[in-house]
């Protein structure tokens, strides 16, 4: 019987989402039908900047470990900023641990948490490439609001 724990955090948390973040990357520039540059240039280190360094940020990390390989599987960042606007900032599961439910919990768990903020408002940011994500989210009362185009350079 496989064993799974979830663990919680914040900015201490961050360093160990790297190889998920990284594989969430590569997702994204597999998928992206015209910004696979972008995703090419995209730096873990540079996205943890922006969680360790903006003072106008609060951060909740969730992880989900499996026990028995001693491996991250999963990961959810949420962030508030100053602004009071909420934001699923980053989510993912290792593709073979998808079908438990895993999303669900990092889901309702980061929900909880946003929940208790007395927020102005919540949001998640999708990646072009990435439109099948959607249907999962709005289990969670998210739509599309707008879309913004951008220049392919």
């Amino acid at each position: 019987m496989k064993k799974y724990q979830f663990i919680t955090g914040s900015v201490e948390l961050v360093d160990c989402v790297k190889p998920l973040w990284e594989n969430l990357n590569e997702h994204h520039k597999a998928s992206s039908n015209y910004f696979e540059y972008r995703f090419s240039n995209l730096k873990f280190e540079d996205r943890k900047n922006k969680f360790i360094n903006d003072n106008n940020v609060d951060i909740k990390v969730d992880l989900i470990k499996d026990i028995d390989k001693n491996l991250y599987i999963g990961y959810c960042i949420s962030t508030i900023n100053k602004e009071l606007v909420g934001e699923i900032d980053s989510i993912f599961i290792e593709a073979e641990y998808r079908k438990y439910g895993f999303g669900e919990e990092l889901m309702n768990r980061a929900l909880e948490w946003l929940n208790s903020k007395h927020l102005k408002t919540k949001r998640i940011v999708v990646a072009e490439g990435n439109e099948e994500v959607l249907e999962f989210y709005r289990k969670y009362n998210f739509y599309k609001k707008s879309m913004i185009l951008e220049e392919k350079l």
